[in-house]
C-alpha cells in the first residue's frame, strides 16, 4: 500500500476500512489460488515425503531453470556470466559449478538495480516493497509463477505442521498498519473474509488495550496465530500474569519476520496451550526455511539452495553461526543468485536426522539479522542474547543496543518485581556473554518504539564488524 492509499485508508471510517481491505483480499486471492497454485501445492507435499534423491534432483532442476534464465533475460547476470565465460552448456552440465563461480549479491547491489535484475522474459502481475532494516524500500517485482509458488509453500508449511491448505481460520500479526496509530478505542482489527483471517494491529499493544485484544481472540476462536514473535508474547504475557482464560485451544502458532527468542515460545506456549513453530522466508523471495512437528527446522531445498560462510568468510562448519548466501527459485521474475540476504542461522551438528519423514536438512536455530551479532574483544562474535534474561523477574520487554564495542546499553520496561538485584544479575549475565571490560548502562523506559515494518529489535548493533 502506497503513502497516499494508506493515508486514505486509515483516513475511513471502519466499516470503508472493512469494504477496501475486502476489495483487495479478493483481488489477492484471484490471483494466488488458481490452478497453478493447486499444482504446485501437490508437488511440494510430494516432496517434502520425497527421499533425498528425488529432492536433490528436483533441485538440480529447478537450478538449471534459473541459471538459464538469468544468463538470457536478466541484464545484470548476463553480463557477469559472459564476463566469466560462462554458456548455456556449462550450466546443463554442472549448474552447481556454475553457482559457485558467481559474484555474491550484495543488499546494496538488490536494492539499487532491480531493473537490470529483472528476467524480461516473464510479465510483471505483481509488485511489492520491503522496508528492511534501516527503512529505505527495496523493489520486488513478481510473476504469477512466482506468486502461487510462495504461497504453495506456505500452504505446505500449514500441511506439514497439521493444518489445512486453504483457509485456516487465522489471526495475523504483522507490521501492516490496520487501524490509525493513534486509535485508543478498539476495533484495532480488521476481518479479512476471503482469507478468513484477522488482522490484529501491533502498534496498539499497551496496558490499556490488551483485554480487548483477549476478548476478541475468545470470541474469533482462531485455528492458528501467526506473525511476530514479539507481538504474540505481549499478548501471552499478560494472559499469563492476569491468569486470564481463553475459551479455545488453537492447533499451532507459527511466527516470523523476527528472531523467535526461547523465553518468548515459553511464554507464549504457557498461554495459548499450543506448539509454536518457527518459519523463515523474506518478501525478498528468499527460500523457505521451516519448523517440523518434532521441533526440528529444515532448510527447504526445493525451493533454492542454501550456503553458510562464517564470520571468518570460510565456509561454515557444523555448529557454527553462519552467514546465509541464498540462491532462491521462489522468485524467477526477480532471480536472487547467491545472494547475501544478511540473516545468520546457528548450524546443526554432524549427522543430526528428524523422525518426521522429511529428509530435507536441518539447522539448530534461526539466530536472525547479522545486525543482531554483537562483537566484543574479550570474546568475539557474540548471537541470541536471550539467555541473558534467564532467571529474571520483573522484565516486560528490552532491547540491548551496542553503539561501540566498549558500550552497551540496554533499554528496558519493567514492573514492580525489577529491583536493583535484577539489575545486578542481569549485568552479571550480560559480562558472562559480551565480557567484563565492557561499560553497561541499564535504562529504564516507557516504551521501546518498534522497527521498520512494526518490527522489534531486540538486539542493534550500530557499527560494522567484518562478518
Amino acid at each position: 500500500m502506497g503513502k497516499m492509499q494508506e493515508k486514505i485508508y486509515n483516513s475511513l471510517p471502519y466499516p470503508f476500512k472493512f469494504i477496501l481491505l475486502n476489495i483487495k483480499a479478493f483481488q489477492n486471492s484471484k490471483q494466488r489460488y488458481t490452478k497453478e497454485f493447486d499444482a504446485f501445492l501437490k508437488e511440494y507435499i510430494d516432496l517434502w515425503n520425497a527421499d533425498s534423491d528425488h529432492i536433490n534432483a528436483y533441485q538440480k532442476s529447478r537450478l538449471i531453470l534459473l541459471l538459464s534464465e538469468a544468463l538470457h533475460h536478466s541484464d545484470w547476470y548476463s553480463k557477469k556470466m559472459k564476463e566469466l565465460g560462462i554458456k548455456g552448456k556449462h550450466i546443463e552440465e554442472n549448474p552447481y559449478d556454475v553457482l559457485q563461480k558467481m559474484p555474491i549479491l550484495t543488499k546494496s547491489e538488490r536494492k539499487t538495480n532491480p531493473d537490470l535484475l529483472v528476467n524480461k522474459s516473464r510479465n510483471t502481475d505483481g509488485v511489492g516493497y520491503t522496508s528492511g532494516t534501516s527503512g529505505a524500500p527495496t523493489i520486488n517485482y513478481l510473476d504469477k509463477e512466482s506468486i502461487n509458488r510462495s504461497f504453495a509453500l506456505w500452504r505446505r508449511f500449514h500441511k506439514a505442521i497439521g493444518l489445512e491448505t486453504k483457509r485456516v481460520k487465522q489471526v495475523r500479526f504483522s507490521g501492516r498498519l490496520i487501524v490509525k496509530p493513534d486509535s485508543k478505542k478498539p476495533p484495532f482489527w480488521v476481518y479479512n473474509y476471503f482469507e478468513n483471517q484477522l488482522l490484529m494491529s501491533t502498534y496498539h499493544l499497551t496496558d490499556d488495550n490488551l483485554f480487548h485484544y483477549v476478548k476478541k481472540l475468545n470470541r474469533f476462536k482462531p485455528i492458528l496465530l501467526d506473525g511476530y514473535p514479539s507481538a504474540i508474547y505481549i499478548i501471552s504475557r499478560f494472559i499469563n500474569q492476569k491468569k486470564l482464560t481463553l475459551n479455545f485451544t488453537p492447533k499451532a502458532i507459527a511466527v516470523t519476520a523476527e528472531t523467535l527468542y526461547d523465553y518468548q515460545r515459553l511464554e507464549i506456549e504457557k498461554a495459548f496451550n499450543c506448539h509454536v513453530y518457527n518459519q523463515y522466508a523474506s518478501s525478498e523471495g528468499s527460500p523457505f526455511i521451516t519448523e517440523c512437528t518434532q521441533g526440528n527446522l529444515h532448510l527447504n531445498t526445493d525451493s533454492g539452495v542454501f550456503e553458510f560462510v562464517n564470520v571468518k568468510g570460510e565456509k561454515a562448519k557444523f555448529g557454527e553461526v553462519a552467514q546465509l548466501v541464498v540462491t532462491s527459485f521462489t522468485n524467477l521474475k526477480t532471480p536472487l543468485i547467491r545472494y547475501n540476504i544478511e540473516d545468520t542461522v546457528l548450524l546443526a551438528e554432524a549427522g543430526k536426522t528428524c523422525s518426521c519423514g522429511c529428509a530435507m536438512p536441518m539447522i539448530e536455530k534461526l539466530t536472525g539479522r547479522e545486525d543482531d551479532i554483537l562483537w566484543t574483544k574479550e570474546k568475539g562474535y557474540v548471537g541470541r542474547m536471550d539467555t541473558a534474561y534467564k532467571g529474571l523477574e520483573g522484565i516486560v520487554k528490552s532491547q540491548i543496543i551496542q553503539e561501540n564495542p566498549e558500550e552497551i546499553l540496554v533499554n528496558l520496561i519493567a514492573d514492580q518485581n525489577f529491583d536493583d538485584k535484577m539489575q545486578e544479575k542481569l549485568v552479571d549475565n550480560l559480562k558472562d556473554r559480551l565480557g567484563q571490560n565492557i561499560n553497561y548502562q541499564i535504562r529504564v523506559v516507557e516504551d521501546i518504539p518498534l522497527g521498520p515494518n512494526g518490527k522489534f529489535d531486540a538486539v542493534k548493533r550500530n557499527f560494522a564488524i567484518e562478518l
